[in-house]
């Protein structure tokens, strides 16, 4: 044995198949992203500043991530609920991948827009970059695409698939006219799939397409270039850059490591129990 070959990695823990944990992960799934902001909204619609910033974790991000550790702890064991959700991941390996990877961007945003820093600078990266960043990997990566794949046994395109349709719809109302939302929902069920890919490619390590989220975010917070998450076409082939450069990156990593996860029927079927 050669003393100065690479340990080989463990294999990923593959939890039992119980094909019914489906039904209750695209039940709690769906009722989180449906009415999880109700109760913000009743109560915080006219608040700005720290006070929006804190209603919206208290009464909106906060609970949901409540029910997401809960629903994994239930389907699973208590001990094992933050692996199931990706959450024992490597947070300061995934922000120095985001930092890297989307630095074109940030280059390509400060050329073309003054950076932009008010009062309420803070509280827009809270609400518009941290918490939604975090949030939504959490919902959409690690309770839904996750969970179906870990416990239901579902192939990447179905699992993943589900979420981005989603995804890309719930971010319809952001365009202001039916081509620029369909765009908006093209690209985001786009990135749906990206962050997906990127999870499952990461050894599911969560923090990686939530750093990515958050980052990119941020970075549309602090040099604004459009009122929406579509932009100019210029801004759309940034983004495409960065997730090309975010392909390369997993691919070198997945193939030291000993090969990409999602491969042949990976893509398409069922793992069996």
């Amino acid at each position: 044995m050669d003393a100065h070959a690479p340990p080989t990695p463990a294999p990923a823990r593959r939890d039992p198949i119980r094909r019914w944990t489906a039904l209750p992960v695209i039940a709690v799934f769906l009722w989180l992203d449906l009415f999880h902001l109700d109760l913000f909204r009743a109560v915080a619609g006219d608040w700005t500043g720290a006070a929006r910033t804190a209603a919206l974790v208290a009464l909106a991000y906060l609970p949901h991530w409540i029910v997401a550790l809960g629903l994994a702890a239930v389907l699973t064991r208590p001990r094992d609920a933050l692996r199931l959700l990706g959450l024992d991941g490597r947070p300061l390996r995934a922000l120095l991948l985001g930092l890297l990877v989307t630095a074109p961007m940030v280059l390509a945003l400060a050329l073309k827009a003054p950076l932009t820093w008010t009062a309420d600078t803070p509280h827009a990266l809270m609400r518009h970059a941290l918490l939604p960043g975090f949030g939504e990997e959490l919902l959409y990566r690690g309770l839904l695409f996750g969970l179906l794949v870990r416990l239901a046994g579902w192939g990447f395109l179905p699992a993943a698939l589900t979420g981005a349709v989603v995804f890309g719809a719930a971010h319809l109302s952001q365009g202001g006219s039916p081509i620029e939302a369909a765009g908006i929902a093209a690209l985001t069920a786009l990135g749906g799939l990206w962050f997906a890919w990127l999870y499952i490619e990461w050894d599911f390590d969560l923090w990686v397409p939530a750093a990515l989220h958050i980052l990119m975010n941020a970075w549309w917070v602090l040099f604004p270039v459009a009122d929406n998450a579509l932009g100019p076409v210029w801004a759309v082939a940034v983004r495409l850059l960065v997730i090309a450069l975010s392909i390369v990156v997993t691919v070198r990593f997945a193939t030291r490591r000993g090969g990409r996860r999602v491969r042949g029927r990976g893509w398409f079927a069922l793992r069996s129990g």
